[in-house]
C-alpha cells in the first residue's frame, strides 16, 4: 500500500471518529436536555403540594394558629402558586395575560377539590383508625398527599390514653408529653403509619417525604416496627 493511499485512509478513519463523537455529543446532550425538562416539569408539578402542607405546617409552628386556620393558610399559599403557573402557561400559549380568570375559575377549585379529598380520606380503607377524625387537619392533609404516590398508606394507631402505655409496657411518665395525647386545642398531633409488608425503600422514601414536609418522622420499634409521623410544637 502506497503512502498516499495510507494517508487518505488514516484522514477518513479519523474523520469517521470525530463524526461518531460529535454524534454521541449530540445524544448526550438531547438526553441531558430531556432530563432537565422532565425534572423542571415534576418538580413544577409538586410544587403547589409542597406549598400546601408546608404552608400549613409552618403556620401551625410560627403562628401557633388553630388547626382548620392552618389548613387554609396553606390552601391560600397553594392556590397563589396554582395561579402563577397556570397564568404563565397560558401567556406562553396564547400571549395573553388572564391572572384573575384563572385564579378564580381554575386555581381555587382545583386547590379546594384537592383539601376535601385530603381531609376526605379517611373514607378510604387504607385508613383502618376509627380516631382518624381526631387527627390534626394539617396531619390528614399530609398523609392525603402521600397517598397520591403510595395509595397504600396505612394508619395503624392515633389517639392514646395513659393507659396504653402502660399496657404496652411503656413507662406512662415518660411519655406524658406524647403527642398521641389529645392536645389542648382538641387534636391530636402524631399518627403511626404502617411499615410491615412494604420495601426498606419505601419506607425510608415516606420518611423523607413527611421530614422534607416540616414534620418529624421517626423509625420506632419499642412496639412494633411503624413510623411516627407528628406535628412540630409551635415556638411559642
Amino acid at each position: 500500500m502506497s503512502r498516499s493511499t495510507r494517508s487518505w485512509l488514516s484522514r477518513r478513519m479519523a474523520a469517521g471518529r470525530s463524526r461518531r463523537r460529535h454524534q454521541l455529543l449530540r445524544v448526550r446532550l438531547r438526553l441531558q436536555r430531556a432530563g432537565w425538562a422532565i425534572l423542571r416539569t415534576v418538580l413544577t408539578m409538586a410544587l403547589p403540594f409542597f406549598l400546601l402542607v408546608t404552608g400549613s405546617v409552618l403556620s401551625h409552628r410560627v403562628l401557633a394558629t388553630p388547626g382548620w386556620v392552618s389548613t387554609q393558610i396553606g390552601c391560600v399559599i397553594a392556590t397563589i402558586c396554582v395561579a402563577l403557573l397556570g397564568a404563565r402557561l397560558w401567556r406562553r400559549w396564547t400571549g395573553r395575560d388572564r391572572l384573575r380568570e384563572i385564579s378564580r375559575n381554575v386555581a381555587l377549585p382545583v386547590v379546594l377539590l384537592f383539601v376535601i379529598y385530603s381531609l376526605g380520606w379517611v373514607t378510604s380503607p387504607e385508613a383502618k383508625s376509627p380516631e382518624i377524625r381526631d387527627l390534626h387537619p394539617t396531619l390528614r392533609l399530609a398523609i392525603g398527599t402521600a397517598t397520591l404516590t403510595d395509595p397504600h398508606v396505612v394508619v395503624t394507631e392515633i389517639s392514646r390514653n395513659r393507659a396504653d402505655y402502660t399496657r404496652m409496657g411503656l413507662t406512662p411518665i415518660s411519655n406524658s408529653n406524647s403527642l398521641h395525647f389529645e392536645q389542648t386545642d382538641g387534636w391530636t398531633h402524631a399518627v403511626d403509619l404502617r411499615t410491615r409488608g412494604r420495601s426498606e425503600v419505601r419506607n425510608r422514601l415516606s420518611q423523607l417525604y413527611f421530614r422534607a414536609m416540616g414534620l418529624r418522622a421517626l423509625r420506632h420499634g419499642g412496639t412494633g416496627d411503624h413510623l411516627h409521623v407528628g406535628l412540630p410544637r409551635p415556638w411559642r
